[in-house]
């Protein structure tokens, strides 16, 4: 299994532009920025197992979620926990089954199970979980 979280601001996935006849990835540069931060907890050679990918997209809070009691920041009874405004999670998820794509795992088709979550936190943040599907479903491991 492997876990990390990554202290930057969650990113979607552009559509790929054309120019002439060539086609480019806008996300290039913003994927590169967080595999250099991710290869840390990259394995030596990226796995040929399939994987369960668990991915939250945390955000920071808004002052609008927060009551003002003496300079403390005290969160209001009915702040949402989950974000449900743009940008759209099969575009975030999109972008970071890319970034991590020949360097954790061979192929993204590997990915058998997708759990994905926009949530409000302290600060923004990607929190990544893989882990390695069992073998066999029917037999006890």
């Amino acid at each position: 299994m492997i876990k990390f979280l990554i202290r930057t601001r969650p990113k979607p996935q552009q559509r790929h532009r054309n120019r002439g006849r060539f086609q480019y990835d806008p996300s290039s540069k913003d994927k590169k920025d967080f595999l250099l931060q991710a290869k840390q907890y990259a394995p030596k050679i990226p796995t040929l197992r399939n994987i369960d990918l668990e991915l939250t997209f945390c955000y920071k809070r808004p002052r609008s979620h927060y009551r003002s009691k003496n300079k403390k920041l005290i969160l209001k009874e009915d702040s949402p926990l989950y974000k449900g405004s743009k940008a759209d999670i099969d575009n975030l998820s999109k972008f970071y089954i890319d970034a991590m794509n020949k360097v954790f795992y061979k192929d993204d088709c590997q990915i058998v199970s997708l759990n994905a979550n926009k949530v409000w936190g302290s600060e923004d943040c990607v929190y990544v979980k893989i882990s390695y599907t069992k073998k066999y479903l029917n037999k006890k491991e």
